[in-house]
């Protein structure tokens, strides 16, 4: 799964697939439209890390949004 999706807020999200991950799992980026990003690891159980986050470009210690919870599941269906 990647473009853009709409969240349960009314907030449309960029999804990037990065690449798979060989424990079956996938890398993601996704970028909200404020400005703030996530790289993230989804498992195939839906599990989900953080690798690193980014607000306006520039390296920051985001928590994920609790939207992405919903993102993260349809990533990890796919």
């Amino acid at each position: 799964m990647e473009g853009t999706i709409e969240v349960y807020t009314g907030e449309e999200v960029n999804v990037e697939h990065i690449k798979a991950l060989g424990n079956g799992g996938a890398r993601f980026d996704i970028t909200a439209g404020d400005g703030r990003k996530w790289r993230v690891d989804v498992a195939r159980d839906g599990d989900t890390e953080i690798v690193t986050s980014w607000r306006d470009g520039k390296l920051a210690d985001l928590e994920l949004p609790e939207w992405a919870g919903d993102v993260t599941a349809r990533l990890a269906r796919v």
